[in-house]
């Protein structure tokens, strides 16, 4: 046997394992490189049919952008009228010969012409704007970042789920809600309800908000300080995840509840007007659409909500190795709708500008105490009923 020949074949035998090591070596350290910064996830432990994180990324950046223009326009249209209001006052202090007759659309010698004025300042409809144009905002940056990462990482996990869901978005929707409060209160027909139940059930609402927003707060701490760049293993993982969980499942939850006890409320006073009896069909059907329909498919976004997050809690618990938080159930029912309808329902419900009179420089007192005698449209949110009613039957005898 040539011995020589012996020696060569070792060599190479040696040489071809020494390049194998290398490029095994090489080969997991590009593998690790890559997943200790992204999400891996076994599409096998996804409850469902799964969505690619940047399928997710382009669908919800289209939903956000479009609920962005409509939220701005919105936003605009009620500061305009603030606006254009300190606009002209500025005029008048530049030109004090002009008097409040022309605020008021007043010509010398002629009757008066009282206009009710545009309220100054933050109101609950422009605070509810302006949290609502933030939460899209923030969404809007959060779907960019997947669409360009193709990946589940910190920032986008940060700003979607925590900041926008979790604080901005919650927040948002409860302020809503005591808006409807705040206007059934004041609603003189059938008034049968407790006082104390307009007091209470917003101070609910306010506590779960506090602890939805301290949980998620708790929740962004852990995860931006950890040493976990795997956002899977921290759902997977994480004891303070499970805790938002459960803790956002019972604010959603509670908060359906109490909008389908004001939807109950409301319907109540409705029903009770003197005159709703005799209302035609048509009529009935207009004044469920503007009160009712907006409360309900709210309730029913919310409770979606918490139903979503309650089976992905249960589901840690029983099968940890499986999850809801990626499947294309997940986005639609737990991401996608429960943002849309209740955005969409809280601007049509709040789409008319706040009008009330209020001090004029220029104007007399004699004026102003005119002004605040003539009964305002605000102080009874029911008076548009009867104002349905009326055209309706109008419109009757007209094709008669």
């Amino acid at each position: 046997m040539d011995r020589s020949g012996g020696d060569s074949d070792a060599a190479e035998a040696e040489a071809y394992a020494a390049e194998s090591r290398i490029y095994y070596a090489q080969h997991n350290q590009d593998y690790y490189d890559v997943h200790t910064t992204t999400t891996t996830l076994d599409p096998s432990s996804v409850a469902g049919p799964t969505l690619s994180f940047r399928v997710s990324g382009i669908v919800g950046l289209c939903i956000t952008g479009i609920l962005w223009i409509i939220v701005s326009w919105r936003l605009l249209y009620h500061y305009s009228g603030w606006w254009v209001k300190c606009c002209k006052s500025r005029r008048e202090q530049q030109h004090p010969n002009n008097t409040g007759q022309e605020i008021l659309g007043e010509e010398p010698d002629s009757d008066i012409v009282i206009s009710h004025l545009r309220t100054d300042g933050f109101t609950m409809k422009r605070s509810l704007h302006i949290m609502l144009w933030s939460t899209m905002t923030v969404d809007l940056v959060g779907y960019a970042d997947m669409v360009g990462t193709n990946v589940s990482n910190k920032l986008n996990y940060t700003l979607l789920d925590i900041v926008g869901r979790g604080i901005f978005e919650f927040t948002t929707f409860v302020i809503g809600t005591i808006h409807w409060f705040k206007v059934t209160s004041k609603a003189r027909a059938g008034a049968s309800e407790k006082q104390v139940m307009f007091t209470l059930l917003p101070s609910i609402l306010i506590l779960a908000n506090v602890a939805v927003i301290c949980c998620s707060i708790f929740e962004a701490v852990v995860l931006l300080a950890g040493d976990s760049e795997d956002i899977h293993e921290f759902r997977s993982t994480s004891k303070i995840h499970r805790i938002s969980l459960i803790v956002e499942s019972s604010g959603w939850g509670i908060h359906a509840l109490v909008v389908s006890f004001l939807g109950r409320m409301v319907y109540k006073r409705i029903a009770s007007l003197p005159t709703f009896s005799q209302v035609r069909s048509r009529a009935k059907r207009n004044i469920i659409t503007k009160m009712i329909i907006p409360i309900i498919f709210c309730a029913l976004s919310y409770a979606l909500r918490s139903a979503w997050m309650a089976a992905d809690f249960a589901s840690r618990i029983l099968r940890p190795d499986s999850t809801f938080e990626t499947g294309i159930g997940w986005w639609i029912g737990n991401c996608w709708i429960p943002t849309i309808i209740p955005s969409m329902m809280l601007l049509y419900s709040i789409r008319k500008r706040d009008r009330e009179p209020g001090m004029i420089d220029g104007v007399s007192e004699t004026l102003l105490q005119r002004i605040n005698a003539e009964p305002q449209e605000y102080d009874d949110p029911f008076q548009s009923f009867h104002t349905l009613i009326i055209e309706d039957e109008n419109a009757t005898i007209g094709s008669g």
